[in-house]
C-alpha cells in the first residue's frame, strides 16, 4: 500500500459541500485508524475553522505527519489547480443534480486533461428524490461513459440535521456516535467506496 495519499475536494463550483464532504471524510479515515493533514485552501476557511472547534473540544484532526493529505480547495479555479489537484491521487468533486450546477462541473471537468480526469471521482451531494436531480445524475453519468474517464460514486442525501452540524466541531468523532440507520449506511457506503480506491 502506497504510504502518503492525496485527496481534492474540487469542482470549480462553490456552496455544493465540499467542506462537509471533507470533515466526514477525515472522520472516517480517522475512525478507521488512518491519520490526516487537513489543507484549506478555501479563502472562506471553513474546514480550518471546523479543525479548530475540533482542537477547542480536546480532539485533534489534523497531524502534519498525517499519511492522507485531504485539500478543500476554493470554489473557483485558482492556483489550487495547480498547486494541489495536479498532484492529487484522488479528485473528488461534489456536486449539487440540477441544471445550473451541472454546466460549471461539466465544463470544469471537460477542461481538464485526460490524466486529471482519471482520477476524478463525482460525488451526487444535497440529494432529494426528484425527477430534476435523478437526471442530473445520469447526465454525469453520461458524460462519464462519453469520456471513458471518470467514476460516479453514491453520494449523500439533503440530511439538515445531520450533515451540516458537523462544521461546528464535536469532541466525538462523527462516525462513533450514535446515527439512525440510513444515516449509517449512506455514509458508510460512499466512504467505502473512496477508501477502496486509496487501498484502506
Amino acid at each position: 500500500m502506497k504510504k502518503d495519499w492525496m485527496i481534492a475536494v474540487t469542482g470549480d463550483k462553490g456552496g455544493v459541500g465540499k467542506s462537509t464532504l471533507v470533515a466526514l471524510l477525515a472522520e472516517w479515515l480517522l475512525a478507521q485508524g488512518r491519520s490526516v493533514h487537513i489543507i484549506d485552501t478555501d479563502p472562506n476557511q471553513t474546514t480550518q475553522t471546523w479543525v479548530d472547534k475540533c482542537t477547542n473540544f480536546g480532539r485533534t484532526i489534523s497531524s502534519k505527519d498525517g499519511a492522507i493529505t485531504i485539500v478543500d480547495t476554493a470554489g473557483t479555479s485558482g492556483s489550487s489547480l495547480t498547486k494541489y489537484i495536479r498532484h492529487a491521487d484522488l479528485i473528488l468533486v461534489p456536486f449539487k443534480p440540477h441544471v445550473a450546477d451541472l454546466e460549471v462541473i461539466v465544463g470544469w471537468f471537460l477542461s481538464l486533461k485526460e490524466s486529471l480526469q482519471s482520477r476524478v471521482f463525482f460525488v451526487p451531494n444535497m440529494l432529494s428524490n426528484t425527477k430534476e436531480q435523478r437526471t442530473g445524475v445520469s447526465e454525469i453519468s453520461a458524460v462519464i461513459k462519453e469520456e471513458t474517464r471518470g467514476q460516479l460514486l453514491s453520494g449523500l442525501s439533503e440530511r439538515k440535521a445531520v450533515y451540516p452540524p458537523l462544521l461546528n466541531g464535536s469532541k466525538n468523532n462523527f462516525f462513533e456516535t450514535k446515527r439512525d440507520r440510513k444515516t449509517r449506511e449512506e455514509t458508510q457506503k460512499l466512504f467505502t467506496e473512496i477508501t477502496r480506491n486509496i487501498n484502506l
